[in-house]
């Protein structure tokens, strides 16, 4: 047991943060979690790609990408509601046992696209109450002074997901022993996280008196988004942040369809050529604490949010950029240049997907932190649902769209609209929010 604590002793470090996982409550919770993420990144992956190789074409792939968020149109209200009521611990490993079922049925329906979209469905559902159950569970495990250093233990443990969950478990199963048996294995690790949520001290109760009436629902959840609102700050970082996540969004959607026309790789390779994200990630979380404390909020959200958006831009230009460094020629060494075809193209991907990662995670991070802060505890759940709904509502009109678009006019000029969009609202909702009157609580 100690050999064991004392290397997660020595991952915190890594974000500057050496004590945290002295927290017997919180280093439980950060393991489930990562027992949970990391199969949920693998599941929801591959059934993209098997969606994607069945059909070929990019707007399947949004249409599987919608299919995933939109239950959160429907449960979102009554989400928030229950996971501020409700035991966490219990939410999070009833959500959990669940997920073991649906990754049986997707053993056996690996080759069945409807199937698939139904699946999508359904885990976005068992989501919808495990995410903010999550993300509120965080203030009944650590103090408020160590809410940033927590959520950015929580980023590094969602990048060693990504990257187990994106990266290996797929690589190794989808070219070896095949989906079904990437679906049982990950069926074995969510019921693993279902037993350790039950261990985590803390989330045995609920935090509020909230009533659980379907008919209350939506009047809680009103209440809360008025008290978000309240605050200027909390409020214009979970709008920044619902953009933020609507750009990974869209851009994780057209990656197929980017690997394919600008990078002319397979679709399943392009996971390896955005792996420098898992450096920009973990440059994020070692540098937030320090960096977010030296400058307002104002500054630390509206900045990286600025670098998000101009890397997605910056995307749209990647395959003129890369014929100019394909055929550069420093003092005449090469002829014509350095670089094998493709070759330029993909080092300017990589170096702009550890950019992109770095500003997404310091985005997520600080934001996270500020409504940790701000807003009472007992509304949380509320909050964090109220975020989910308006990212996935937000992303489903401009998913389907970019995936048509991509098919008639290219995925290049897709980025760099996108881009200019997000940037175009977070500036016009920063504005309206602070010209506003004042408003007063119910």
């Amino acid at each position: 047991m100690a050999e064991p604590r004392a290397a997660m002793l020595r991952l915190s470090a890594l974000v500057g943060e050496r004590a945290l996982f002295e927290n017997d409550a919180y280093r439980k919770l950060w393991i489930a979690k990562l027992l949970s993420a990391t199969p949920a990144n693998a599941v929801v992956y591959a059934m993209l790609l098997l969606v994607v190789d069945a059909t070929g074409r990019s707007f399947s792939s949004s249409l599987f990408v919608a299919a995933y968020i939109a239950p959160t149109a429907l449960l979102g209200t009554v989400s928030g509601v229950f996971v501020d009521r409700a035991p966490k611990g219990i939410v999070l490993a009833l959500t959990n046992a669940a997920r073991v079922g649906l990754c049986l049925l997707l053993a056996i329906s690996t080759d069945n696209v409807a199937v698939l979209y139904v699946l999508a469905v359904l885990f976005a559902i068992a989501g919808q109450f495990s995410g903010p159950a999550e993300s509120a569970a965080l203030p009944a495990v650590v103090p408020a002074e160590q809410y940033t250093a927590a959520n950015s233990l929580n980023n590094l443990g969602g990048l060693i997901s990504q990257v187990a969950g994106l990266m290996i478990l797929p690589a190794v199963f989808l070219k070896t022993a095949g989906a079904e048996a990437l679906a049982i294995a990950c069926a074995v690790m969510f019921g693993i996280a279902a037993f350790n949520f039950l261990l985590v001290d803390g989330l045995g109760g609920p935090v509020s008196d909230v009533r659980m009436s379907l008919d209350d629902a939506r009047e809680r959840f009103a209440q809360a988004w008025h008290r978000l609102t309240l605050d200027s700050v909390s409020y214009i970082s979970v709008v920044i942040v619902v953009l933020a996540n609507t750009t990974a969004l869209i851009v994780a959607t057209l990656l197929p369809r980017y690997a394919s026309q600008v990078l002319q790789i397979g679709t399943e390779n392009v996971i390896f050529v955005i792996t420098p994200a898992a450096l920009g990630i973990g440059l994020s979380l070692r540098f937030v604490r320090n960096m977010s404390g030296r400058v307002s909020p104002w500054w630390s959200v509206g900045g990286s949010f600025a670098a998000l958006v101009a890397g997605v831009m910056l995307c749209a230009f990647v395959r003129p950029f890369g014929d100019r460094l394909e055929a550069w020629n420093l003092f005449g060494l090469f002829d014509p240049g350095p670089f094998g075809e493709g070759t330029a193209r993909i080092l300017l991907t990589m170096a702009l997907a550890a950019g992109l990662a770095f500003a997404f995670t310091f985005v997520n991070v600080v934001t996270r932190s500020i409504v940790n802060e701000r807003m009472p505890r007992e509304m949380q759940g509320r909050v964090f649902a109220a975020q989910s709904v308006l990212t996935n509502l937000a992303s489903i009109p401009p998913i389907l769209l970019t995936g048509l678009l991509a098919d008639v006019i290219g995925v290049s000029p897709v980025f760099f609209f996108v881009g200019l969009v997000c940037g175009a609202l977070a500036l016009f909702y920063a504005a309206r929010n602070l010209a506003s009157p004042a408003r007063t609580a119910y």
